[in-house]
């Protein structure tokens, strides 16, 4: 194999190599609290046996979905210990489906599924990063609790003229 074929494997260990060499000399910062690298290494693990073997991409192209679960719980929790907004998971988690639909996309992409498997993990994605919008802040909490309420009045108007439709026939 050539190296052009295994620059993107590389690359990730050499990424996370830099990485875990700077934490080992920074003082500021304690290699405790670098604990969400574990997730990164899983999702390089899960990543990397479809760059290694392109040959045997499209068989191995299911592992995206949880390499891509596992990069988003590393960056949540990066997140969570760079800024200590442990309070910021009562609305982080619903960017999990969102990377599941971004593993499904990838998996369908690079394994040469049906379009409409790809197609369905757009939908998640954005069903996903819809809710995480709703439940991020405050303004946008409150509109789409306002959203839900005027849906549910709908329903129920629209439930009541059918039954009356009914009931008069």
């Amino acid at each position: 194999m050539t190296l052009k074929k295994n620059k993107f494997p590389a690359l990730l260990l050499i990424g996370i190599g830099i990485i875990l060499l700077l934490l080992n000399f920074s003082s500021g910062y304690l290699i405790s609290n670098a604990w969400w690298l574990i997730f990164f290494i899983l999702a390089a693990g899960f990543f990397l046996p479809a760059f290694i073997w392109p040959k045997s991409r499209e068989g191995l192209s299911a592992l995206f979905i949880p390499g891509t679960i596992m990069a988003s719980l590393g960056l949540i929790f990066l997140y969570n210990v760079t800024t200590d907004d442990w309070g910021s998971w009562s609305y982080m988690w619903t960017l999990l489906p969102c990377a599941a639909g971004l593993g499904i996309y990838l998996a369908a992409e690079f394994g040469k599924w049906e379009r409409g498997v790809a197609q369905v993990g757009i939908w998640i994605m954005g069903f996903s990063l819809a809710a995480f919008l709703l439940f991020s802040g405050r303004i946008i909490k409150t509109v789409g609790a306002v959203i839900l309420i005027l849906i549910g009045i709908r329903m129920m108007r629209q439930k009541n003229s059918v039954n009356d439709q009914e009931s008069s026939a």
